[in-house]
């Protein structure tokens, strides 16, 4: 007799640098509580996945979990499927990180779990056409993805009721359709329904195999659910029903599937995420019109026939969506090739260090993925998991750097020294980092890392405390992005109800929240040239509607650097016009070694014949995580504060020295100024959204030393900014 074969894949999952009590909330409401409900039911057998984040969170704070997981396992119950360790969007990783993430979460089950897993979970679905080489190569077997894959390749329903095959350059591997039907029927309607939509796929003559594959979270995590699933009782109703269904539904895994059915064909896939991706990814402006083109397909007799025809963008859009992700990213690339070349440097034993290991396993966390986009989820929005990413990054790096020293010789030929101290370590390095077309210079000790791109304003992307792995300027551009229009009508509402799918939730988390809709017309980053005309105040400023009376702030300057004995300098400098006038601006950045500092020396030469009366700032960003926490605040030597949390914002005359204190961090980060400055500071706060609702976020605090000139033609004005970091 056929049956309907049923494979129910669950997806668990928590970001690096995710607060602990969220992991633990979610373990709670959600990782255990399923399990409870599985084990009451012994004939359900079903596909799981955890990430190893979360596997080191059970063994440390639940390893008894570990051991009821071991135990289904052994009672033949679960699959387990391996993935990415540390859950990487595996695309837009180099071929050996793809490799060693995956075979690196596979070694762990089968050490710790006992499982030797053939299968894999694709983080966020995101597939490539290039991928079957490395997962084959890393001894994976089988993937899943949507049937939304299957279907812009031309595939309909009636021929999604198996596995196929897909390969690249001859590496073979089995890639399952997971249906998008049941991503929403599970668990936001009756169960009832769920065993009605399998009804459907009954044929007489032959199995057909119908695939539920999502996160786990959704049982429990995702808002209400938890009432639904486990108060209510969906799901021991969902596998009450499945066991007494079971003459004609078989739960079933993706390893016995395969064992038991031949494939279906040969396919290749197009570059796609699920439906939802493709939406997210697209620039806002093409993200709306999509969105009323699926609305306007909903409501066509055909529309779903049409549907798999009209495809968003891709998952690598969303680096040239948000420059913050792109950087991110090409980091991430340059600290990998860092790493690998100091593992295959010649003379090197690192593949057996201790060390070397700790160097593999920061770069695996720094490509945790969550960070690196932003969808119905926080994501890149979250400066936390954004903290993360550079916490593993700049720590990967650090040791690569030190490996590589420690190898200078042995590369060039030389017998090594004996080892000493090295406290000139100063370089600087040139390149394309950011994959725009243009170079970049980094400024390099040990201590330090500042990052400057001439071609777009001089300024400092990156500031990096190596003490602490910290990036000082890990701030945010205030965007428009396509579901902001929703959020004045969302505040009329009300939330609550039954359970949805997030994708369908629009609540408000904050009255009022439409006032913070802010946009800025330049990306936020530090040692930005504002050149003001009278009457522009801070409110206007930080709004944005003001007048920029300079050509500074996105111009290109021409960068030269050579390195002193005691230091590495970069000269800036550009030709362009203040306040209608001709000017030559140049700033100078020293960085010496040993040093917790840089100094910044300012040049502004009048050009033209008229005299020059202008108002001068350079604006820095600082992230320190926190504006509103009490150990994180300002302190200006000879001034009161009313407010001084890092999120307020205010104006001050008279200031030589501001410093930014996070107690928490333990790190204050001092500007002094060789002349008095009015001082602006006040948030970057953005407007996101995430699996709660519509939320403002503190990004960073944004400091902007002021300065009057007025420079008869052919005259020079000139300042020193020292930034200090304790």
């Amino acid at each position: 007799m056929s049956k309907v074969q049923f494979i129910f894949a669950i997806h668990n999952h928590q970001p690096v640098g995710n607060f602990d009590f969220v992991a633990e909330e979610a373990y709670q409401k959600s990782y255990r509580p399923f399990i409870e409900v599985l084990k009451r039911h012994p004939k359900i057998r079903m596909t799981l996945h955890y990430t190893g984040i979360l596997y080191r969170f059970f063994e440390e704070m639940h390893p008894d979990f570990l051991e009821t997981i071991k135990e289904l396992v052994s009672d033949g119950r679960i699959e387990i499927l391996s993935g990415g360790f540390y859950e990487p969007v595996l695309a837009v990783l180099p071929d050996e990180d793809k490799v060693g993430q995956i075979r690196t979460l596979s070694d762990y089950v089968r050490k710790k779990i006992g499982y030797d897993a053939r299968g894999m979970w694709l983080a966020e679905r995101v597939w490539e056409p290039h991928l079957p080489r490395a997962i084959a190569r890393a001894g994976i077997d089988h993937v899943v993805v949507d049937d939304f894959h299957f279907k812009m390749a031309g595939l309909r329903d009636n021929e999604l009721d198996g596995y196929y095959l897909t390969e690249e350059q001859g590496d073979l591997i089995k890639i399952f359709p997971g249906s998008e039907r049941l991503r929403y029927l599970i668990p936001f309607h009756r169960p009832e329904e769920t065993i009605e939509h399998l009804a459907t796929l009954r044929t007489p003559g032959r199995n057909r195999l119908a695939v539920m594959a999502d996160d786990g979270e959704k049982f429990g995590v995702w808002p209400e659910t938890y009432h639904t699933v486990y108060e209510e009782g969906w799901l021991e109703r969902f596998f009450t029903l499945l066991e007494q269904n079971s003459q004609w539904i078989e739960t079933t895994t993706f390893a016995d599937h395969i064992r038991k059915e031949p494939a279906r064909g040969r396919i290749y896939l197009p570059t796609a995420s699920y439906m939802e991706m493709g939406e997210w990814t697209l620039p806002t402006a093409s993200m709306v019109e999509y969105d009323k083109a699926l609305a306007l397909l909903k409501g066509m007799p055909d529309g779903g026939t049409i549907r798999p025809f009209i495809k968003g963008g891709i998952w690598r859009n969303f680096l040239a969506k948000y420059a913050e992700s792109n950087h991110m990213q090409k980091r991430m690339l340059m600290v990998s090739r860092k790493v690998h070349k100091a593992l295959e440097s010649p003379g090197s034993n690192a593949k057996l260090d201790r060390e070397a290991a700790h160097m593999i396993d920061h770069l695996y966390q720094c490509q945790c993925n969550d960070a690196y986009w932003h969808g119905v989820f926080g994501g890149l929005y979250l400066p936390h998991l954004r903290s993360a990413v550079y916490e593993h990054l700049i720590q990967a790096e650090y040791l690569a750097d030190k490996a590589l020293k420690a190898l200078g010789p042995v590369l060039r030929g030389k017998t090594p020294a004996k080892k000493t101290e090295d406290s000139s370590w100063l370089e600087i390095e040139r390149g394309d980092f950011d994959g725009d077309g243009s170079e970049e210079v980094m400024l390099n000790s040990e201590l330090l890392n500042v990052f400057v791109d001439p071609a777009e304003g001089g300024k400092i992307t990156e500031l990096d405390w190596k003490p602490r792995s910290f990036n000082l300027m890990n701030t945010l551009t205030r965007r428009r992005e396509g579901y902001h229009a929703k959020i004045a009508q969302a505040a009329k509402g009300a939330a609550g109800g039954e359970a949805k799918t997030i994708h369908d939730r629009v609540v408000v988390k904050e009255e009022g929240l439409q006032h913070h809709l802010q946009y800025d017309w330049y990306n936020r980053a530090s040692l930005l040239d504002h050149f003001l005309e009278t009457g522009v105040d801070l409110a206007s400023f930080m709004r944005c509607e003001y007048y920029e009376a300079g050509d500074f702030v996105l111009g290109a300057y021409t960068a030269s650097v050579r390195k002193q004995k005691d230091a590495v300098v970069l000269i800036l400098e550009r030709e362009g016009t203040a306040a209608g006038l001709r000017a030559r601006l140049r700033k100078t950045l020293l960085l010496r070694p040993s040093h917790p500092e840089f100094v910044v020396r300012y040049e502004i030469a009048n050009g033209d014949r008229e005299e020059l009366n202008t108002t001068f700032g350079s604006e820095f960003n600082f992230s320190l995580l926190a504006g509103n926490a009490p150990d994180r605040y300002y302190e200006i030597p000879g001034h009161v504060l009313d407010k001084r949390h890092l999120a307020s914002i205010g104006e001050t005359n008279n200031v030589g020295r501001v410093s930014l204190v996070d107690e928490w961090l333990k790190l204050k980060v001092t500007l002094e100024f060789s002349q008095p400055a009015i001082l602006w500071r006040a948030p970057v706060e953005t407007v996101s959204q995430s699996e709660a609702g519509f939320e403002r976020v503190y990004q960073s605090s944004m400091v902007m030393p002021l300065w009057r000139i007025s420079l008869a033609p052919g005259k020079a004005w000139k300042a020193e900014i020292r930034v200090r970091i304790e």
